[in-house]
């Protein structure tokens, strides 16, 4: 059986107000799985799937985006990509866009942006060992 949370309980799991958590609620941002409000003073019942929902929006919010852009990416990673872009998805962000890694994993896509690339990762660690190799091979065809 999944364990279920009163709105009191993920509030204080998530740190978030009454208030955000309404609000998200009624935007669609962040709904209860397991019991929707059925009206003034209804408990709702989240899911760990949905604290789990909760905290990626908090962290966004946290590092200056919009609920906005956020309700935007959700939807755009959603038509995109399918599945729920808040549980499946490493969503990257430097407080003014959200990225994801695309198939190439040393590319970001910017998801506000249609699916742009914005830059590509270098990771120096993994070029040096490539270049390492490559080296190796390089030295064993001249013989050295």
């Amino acid at each position: 059986m999944e364990a279920h949370f009163t709105a009191a309980a993920a509030r204080r799991i998530v740190g978030i107000t009454q208030r955000r958590l309404d609000y998200w609620d009624e935007r669609g941002l962040v709904s209860p799985s397991i019991r929707k409000a059925a009206g003034k003073g209804t408990d709702r019942t989240y899911s760990f799937k949905d604290l789990v929902k909760l905290s990626v929006v908090k962290r966004l919010r946290d590092a200056g985006l919009s609920l906005g852009k956020i309700d935007v990416a959700i939807k755009l990673l959603r038509k995109r990509h399918g599945g729920d872009p808040l549980v499946e998805t490493c969503l990257i962000t430097d407080g003014k866009s959200i990225n994801i890694l695309t198939d190439d994993p040393s590319a970001l896509e910017d998801v506000l942006t249609k699916g742009q690339l914005v830059f590509t990762l270098i990771a120096a660690g993994e070029i040096e060992v490539k270049v390492s190799l490559a080296v190796q091979r390089y030295l064993r065809r001249v013989g050295s």
